[in-house]
């Protein structure tokens, strides 16, 4: 058998063994498995001659051939294994080319993209700081409004407020306005035709040349705290005061204004003695009473006295025998 058709069986077996069904381009995993494949064909064919160099190769062309011959074609088949590895490694690097400049397109377009948001956010920050400063100026202009409107309330609260008499007080507290203040004062308490009310006189009186001496006339006192602890036979203060609040009332037996009520102040209810001639008022006491500087001179006048629960007529309950009676001043 001629050597050029060993060569040539030899060359059909290993491109059927090594690139079976491949005649064209391949993967870079196929042109490493191919490559292995036809380092071992190689390996195992060299081995094979080297113990046979003057016998038969065996099918299918059963035929030696000498160590040139299998040289040449071993180094041609490398070759060819070289230039495969070669057009692969140039596909590969095309596509990771290609690879890259779609990448570079595409982050081209996600800077493009994010600068249009970063303007977008931009433009919704100008949206909102004009928006603010628009809410802001509609909220001043609503605080300056809501201002007006409390002014107004308090003027006319004060062109319709109301006064009271704090019985026992020099000073008005913080929930009202002090008009004046003075001492208390009225008809004798024993007189048959006293007046039955308590007044608070001014400190700063004012007297004029008329009806001077009448020959038949009332009389006006001072007044004393009568059993009142620790105030006994002192003279009483007062002091008139003005609530911004349309109304006020005195509330007896209780300390509680009623709800949505501004308390004034609270006390004893006080009123002359009962067995007295002349006629009395129940009039509100302080709770914490002053005394004048005029001293405690037992000089009477009009008097203050605790009042006090009889039950019978008075409902027991809700009222208890023989208790001092509270009150409190409410205004509204």
């Amino acid at each position: 058998m001629s050597r050029n058709f060993v060569l040539a069986c030899l060359w059909l077996v290993l491109v059927s063994t090594v690139f079976p069904g491949q005649t064209t381009s391949t993967t870079a995993t196929s042109v490493l498995s191919a490559g292995e494949k036809v380092v071992e064909t190689l390996q195992r064919i060299e081995s094979a001659l080297k113990s046979k160099q003057t016998g038969h190769f065996g099918a299918p062309c059963g035929a030696g051939m000498e160590f040139l011959a299998f040289s040449q074609m071993k180094q041609k088949t490398l070759e060819t294994y070289q230039k495969a590895v070669e057009a692969n490694q140039e596909a590969m690097e095309g596509k990771l080319k290609a690879m890259e400049t779609n990448l570079e397109a595409e982050r081209r377009e996600m800077k493009t993209k994010l600068k249009a948001m970063e303007t977008n956010l931009e433009a919704m920050e100008t949206t909102l700081e004009a928006e603010r400063r628009e809410r802001k100026t509609k909220l001043k202009a609503m605080e300056t409004t809501l201002e007006a409107v409390e002014t107004a309330l308090v003027r006319s609260n004060q062109k319709g407020g109301s006064t009271f008499v704090r019985w026992g007080r020099k000073t008005c507290a913080n929930t009202s306005q002090l008009v004046y203040s003075g001492v208390a004062g009225g008809s004798w308490y024993d007189h048959t035709g006293a007046a039955a009310n308590p007044l608070c006189l001014t400190l700063a009186p004012q007297f004029d040349g008329t009806a001077a001496h009448p020959q038949h006339r009332a009389y006006l006192y001072g007044a004393e705290y009568e059993d009142i602890p620790n105030h006994h036979q002192h003279d009483v203060p007062c002091s008139v005061c003005r609530a911004a609040l349309s109304t006020t009332i005195m509330i007896p037996a209780t300390r509680t204004c009623p709800t949505g009520w501004t308390t004034q102040y609270t006390g004893y209810l006080t009123s002359g003695h009962y067995e007295h001639k002349a006629a009395s008022e129940y009039v509100c006491l302080d709770n914490d009473p002053e005394n004048t500087s005029s001293g405690h001179l037992n000089q009477n006048g009009y008097l203050f006295y605790f009042t006090v629960t009889q039950c019978g007529s008075l409902p027991c309950p809700p009222y208890v025998n023989n208790k001092v009676v509270l009150c409190v001043v409410c205004s509204k």
